[in-house]
């Protein structure tokens, strides 16, 4: 065991998750299986070991790195968004249930990121997409000042809160317009994604 080698942890950041896209019915049942077995399974068991050893200290922090598609769902990627809104529930329930503890339990919901997860899509209309940077610097200020959540982009995450209160018709013409019906089937670039579906759907 790590812990054994180099004692309890003081934070663990998880932050795997793979993001096959495409029309649902088209979607594989092993794939399905294997974004939750590494979305949300991977999350919850990285989670419960660190509590094991964090809760007997009352000290550490927990940082799960879900996505803003668990809150804004876009077409072409349903069970991606079921999986980081399930991750989102998850950290949430945890965070209350040990709020007293000791242990901070903590989310990063960030938008479309300039990794391979992206590759050949485009982001949403009129806005950038997030730097990997961004998101660590993120769960670095997590660390240092522990609250529920943060989003990055601070933008993207201000027009998320904003829909909230929008009618839901509303709010859905708003996620067309900025290209979210799209953007994961028609808008795909097949030959720019190609080498990450493969990976990802094996990893």
């Amino acid at each position: 065991m790590v812990s054994e080698r180099l004692g309890t942890p003081h934070a663990l950041i998880n932050n795997a998750g793979i993001m096959p896209v495409g029309p649902t019915l088209e979607e594989p049942e092993e794939v399905a299986h294997r974004m939750v077995d590494i979305n949300l399974h991977g999350v919850i068991t990285g989670t419960k070991i660190a509590l094991a050893s964090m809760l007997p200290r009352g000290s550490g922090h927990i940082v799960n790195v879900a996505s803003m598609a668990g809150e804004a769902f876009v077409p072409g990627a349903a069970t991606y968004c079921a999986t980081k809104a399930a991750v989102i529930a998850f950290t949430e329930a945890v965070r209350l249930e040990h709020r007293t503890s000791g242990v901070s339990v903590s989310l990063v919901l960030p938008t479309f990121t300039n990794t391979e997860l992206v590759a050949g899509t485009t982001g949403p209309r009129g806005f950038r997409n997030a730097e990997p940077e961004e998101i660590a610097n993120a769960v670095a200020g997590l660390l240092e000042r522990p609250r529920a959540r943060t989003y990055v982009t601070r933008v993207m995450g201000q027009v998320l809160a904003a829909q909230r209160f929008m009618p839901r018709s509303m709010a859905e013409g708003l996620a067309r317009r900025l290209g979210g019906e799209q953007m994961f089937l028609a808008g795909v670039d097949p030959s720019a994604r190609e080498a990450y579906e493969e990976r990802a759907r094996k990893s």
